[in-house]
C-alpha cells in the first residue's frame, strides 16, 4: 500500500472537511449554497496545498529516513508551495492598500477573498493537519 498517496488523500478530506465546518461557523447558514464551492476550490481556512504537501514530506520522512533524496526533494517541494501560499495572500495586502475601491469589493465576496492566498494561520492550520494525517496514516497501516 503506498501511504505517502494515502496520507496525502487523508490529508485533502481532512482539510476539506475543516474547511467546510469552519464555513458553516464562519458564515452560518447562509454558507449552505457554498458547501460545493468550498469542497472542491482549495483557497480558505485551513490550507489544503500545506496540508497536502505536509503529508507527503512527512510521510516520506517516517518511510526513507531524513537523509533520503527523496525527502530532500518533499522538504523543498513543502516549503516552495507553503511559500507560495503565504506570498499570494502579502500580494493581495499590497493590492488592496493600492486599490481599495476593489479591496472593498472583495471583502464583500466570501467566494473572492477564498481567492487569495492564505493568511499565517491558514498555513499553519494547514501544516498541523497534514503532519497528524500523515502520524494517523503511519499508526494505522
Amino acid at each position: 500500500m503506498n501511504t505517502i498517496l494515502l496520507a496525502a488523500l487523508a490529508a485533502w478530506i481532512m482539510a476539506q472537511t475543516v474547511k467546510v465546518l469552519f464555513g458553516f461557523i464562519r458564515y452560518g447558514k447562509d454558507d449552505r449554497s457554498r458547501v460545493m464551492w468550498r469542497i472542491i476550490w482549495a483557497g480558505g481556512m485551513p490550507s489544503v496545498h500545506s496540508s497536502v504537501i505536509t503529508s507527503v514530506a512527512v510521510t516520506i520522512l517516517h518511510t526513507a529516513g531524513v537523509e533520503s533524496a527523496i525527502f530532500g526533494l518533499a522538504a523543498v517541494m513543502s516549503i516552495i508551495v507553503i511559500y507560495d501560499r503565504g506570498r499570494m495572500y502579502s500580494i493581495y495586502n499590497t493590492f488592496q492598500k493600492r486599490y481599495p475601491d476593489f479591496a472593498a469589493e472583495i471583502q464583500g465576496d466570501p467566494i473572492l477573498k477564498d481567492l487569495v492566498g492564505h493568511r499565517p494561520y491558514e498555513i499553519i492550520t494547514g501544516v498541523i493537519i497534514g503532519a497528524a494525517s500523515s502520524l494517523i496514516i503511519r499508526f494505522l497501516f
